[in-house]
């Protein structure tokens, strides 16, 4: 069986990301997706679109294109609240349609509120934060990453959320409906870069959804699919993160300035040997001093260059070639 338009779309993506060389000791900022990663999709509003559906026999379009979509998009990024979401898409699918069929409006509105509590009462009821993700987010943060939310949502979303402390586990939170910008706009990746006052080189983003990694990629940041938990600690694995309860980001820069000393002092004792070497092979004079003195330099080179060998083998697990998905 051939792979569908989506699955073609995925690896040329992967192709053309191929494998991303992370450097550990960089590393600063975890930035997390909030659905489909931190909790499982819901699909609440399609739910609620369902029921509204059935309950006013109306037809509401959700085509890409549609006035459905347009409203979506605005309501993530809080142009409109919920209310008025639910608000405009009576008023243009199920006001005018009341009308043309009973050649009058309905004598009462619908109740909006009624609707809008049920939305919040079903995505309260399906939201569950996974408790592996948040393990892996507090040792995240217990092993000095900051660790950031950046998630499309919506006002009433956002609302159950914070009530049920979902937000507290992240040291900063940028929710589309709060900053007026979408994932995957360029201007929210650059904003979240601005307010972490931080370069994408420092930074991992893990999301669900390829369309929302590739501008983050493009700005520089080094990113992960996030396809299910097993997966994801696999791909933490790789990074050197297996265990992060036994990691510290202090530890790990500790580490590669232990080997920029020994990488120092090995090329000090090289350039010293190289020069006595040359100095010896060119004099003509008595060469017992210098021969002593260029022993003592090989030595020394020598010894250094295994110390830097052993390092550079060690400096290899703060390195680490990871693919997007």
């Amino acid at each position: 069986m051939g792979m569908d338009l989506k699955e073609q779309e995925e690896d040329i993506i992967r192709e053309v990301f191929g494998s991303q060389k992370i450097r550990l000791y960089k590393i600063k900022h975890f930035i997390f997706d909030f659905g489909g990663v931190m909790i499982e999709k819901t699909f609440v509003i399609k739910n609620l679109i369902d029921i509204i559906e059935s309950d006013l026999k109306a037809t509401i379009p959700r085509s890409e294109n549609s006035y459905y979509r347009k409203l979506f998009r605005q309501v993530g990024s809080g142009v409109i609240s919920s209310r008025d979401f639910i608000t405009k898409i009576l008023d243009k699918y199920y006001y005018p349609i009341k009308k043309e069929k009973e050649g009058a409006l309905p004598e009462k509105k619908v109740n909006v509120s009624y609707y809008l509590e049920l939305w919040f009462q079903l995505y309260a009821k399906f939201a569950r934060l996974s408790e592996d993700m948040k393990e892996i987010v507090q040792n995240l943060h217990e092993a000095g990453y900051i660790v950031s939310l950046m998630s499309n949502t919506f006002d009433i979303h956002a609302k159950s959320n914070e009530l049920k402390g979902f937000y507290e586990i992240f040291d900063n939170v940028f929710l589309s409906n709060e900053i007026g910008l979408r994932k995957p706009e360029l201007e929210k990746y650059k904003y979240v870069l601005r307010k972490l006052k931080t370069k994408p080189k420092y930074c991992i983003f893990i999301d669900d959804k390829m369309a929302n990694l590739i501008p983050a990629r493009q700005l520089g940041i080094y990113v992960i699919k996030f396809e299910s938990i097993q997966k994801f600690k696999e791909q933490l694995g790789d990074l050197g993160l297996k265990d992060i309860s036994d990691v510290s980001r202090k530890d790990i820069k500790l580490q590669y300035k232990e080997y920029k000393l020994i990488k120092d002092e090995f090329r000090k004792a090289k350039k010293k040997y190289e020069k006595i070497k040359k100095e010896f092979l060119k004099t003509d004079k008595d060469t017992s001093k210098l021969k002593i003195d260029l022993q003592l330099k090989f030595d020394d080179y020598m010894i250094k260059k295994a110390e830097y060998k052993k390092a550079k083998l060690s400096k290899k697990e703060l390195v680490s070639r990871i693919k997007v998905s």
